[in-house]
């Protein structure tokens, strides 16, 4: 009996190490909601670039807690609620932590199933003030620079490092990514001395822009620049047409102006003297972190990364992955805590998350990049010393 006893004992402590050894091997499943097609795909399909390459380079160095990441993709379509059904799908589905779309109107609704869920949902290039704590709940976050930081970074260089003293403003107001990013730019201009002579608007989709052109002709000063709060498709559109009838103008704009599209609308005819404030560099000018992963991106893709928002879905898995290891659990809550009290350096600079109060709010540095000939170059980093209250 024993015997029996000690082989019984061995035996349980075998299975019981077995168990643990099993478990610890568990995946860490990140759900992500990354557009494949409409509009939003500009956006996403560049950050889950860069999410798999996290996810690679994590799991490579031993993962997390010792334990793999493993990224499942579901495409959102561009439509709230297929986003939302998306998400659900995906937490239904094992998934312990939630990557979102890039913009509050399309990602909101696969952060509110995080939340609801308990789980930490964190968006790559989403820069409304409205995706956060306040709007969202208190496990929501943004790897981007809200629109209050990227529109008083590009009044900021247009006074400070350009001298201009007169804007004139188009704002697309069909979501509130740009909506708010135009006021705010207003509020940062006028704050920093600059003046305002005159205001426009037009909504997404209507590829007319006749009676914007004819308005900004007939102004009886042409401005020292054009402020255009817009995204594709009809940002490069609007600007292109600004750029055929002779309005040589510089235009000031955001990060919906970083991607490949934008270029190839505008082309080496029309896309100059154009400049934006954006989340990162793709190039050495950003740092040896950069650079290392530009080696790796083009080995892993045949090509070079283009725009920010690849490094902002490589930064979304990597905050989750240094949070996680902070909080040594994948507790919605507990991630959610080291979130808030951990400084990130990443490839979109550093971060720093304000508090459930404040909504989350990310102060970021941000990359003002110029367009000539319809290529992108680096100009500087900036954090903005004004910066519009949310």
């Amino acid at each position: 009996m024993r015997m029996g006893v000690r082989i019984f004992t061995v035996l349980a402590a075998l299975l019981l190490a077995l168990s643990v050894s099993a478990q610890g091997s568990d995946p860490i499943i990140i759900g992500a909601v990354f557009n494949s097609t409409g509009w939003m795909a500009e956006y996403d399909q560049p950050a889950q670039r860069g999410a798999e390459i996290a996810v690679e380079m994590i799991n490579e160095a031993g993962g997390v807690l010792g334990r793999p990441l493993e990224l499942r993709v579901l495409d959102g379509e561009t439509d709230p609620p297929v986003v939302f059904n998306a998400a659900l799908q995906l937490i239904e589905g094992g998934a312990q932590f939630i990557i979102t779309p890039s913009d509050f109107d399309i990602g909101g609704p696969a952060s509110a199933a995080a939340q609801e869920a308990g789980l930490v949902g964190l968006s790559p290039g989403a820069s409304s003030p409205l995706f956060g704590a306040t709007a969202l709940g208190d496990k929501q976050f943004t790897v981007a620079a809200w629109t209050n930081y990227g529109s008083a970074a590009a009044a900021a260089f247009g006074i400070d490092q350009k001298g201009w003293q007169t804007a004139y403003v188009i704002i697309d107001t069909s979501i509130d990514y740009s909506n708010s990013q135009g006021l705010y730019f207003i509020d940062a201009w006028e704050a920093l001395g600059g003046t305002i002579i005159g205001r426009d608007t037009f909504v997404q989709g209507g590829q007319d822009f006749s009676g914007q052109l004819q308005r900004l002709q007939a102004l009886a000063e042409q401005p020292d620049v054009i402020f255009i709060a817009s995204y594709m498709p009809d940002l490069g559109t609007i600007i292109r047409d600004i750029r055929a009838l002779g309005i040589t103008t510089p235009i000031l704009g955001g990060d919906a102006y970083d991607t490949t599209a934008f270029y190839a609308v505008l082309g080496e005819q029309f896309g100059n003297e154009i400049y934006f404030s954006t989340h990162s560099w793709m190039g050495e000018e950003t740092g040896e972190e950069m650079i290392a992963f530009i080696e790796r991106y083009q080995a892993r893709f045949g090509e070079a990364p283009d725009n920010s928002f690849i490094a902002l879905g490589y930064d979304a898995v990597q905050v989750i992955a240094r949070a996680v290891e902070v909080a040594g659990t994948t507790n919605g809550d507990a991630v959610a805590e080291a979130m808030r009290k951990m400084d990130f350096t990443l490839l979109s600079g550093s971060l720093d998350w304000q508090d459930v109060e404040s909504g989350h709010e990310t102060r970021k540095d941000l990359f003002i990049i110029e367009v000539q000939g319809g290529a992108p170059s680096f100009v500087m980093r900036l954090l903005p010393e004004y910066v519009p209250a949310a």
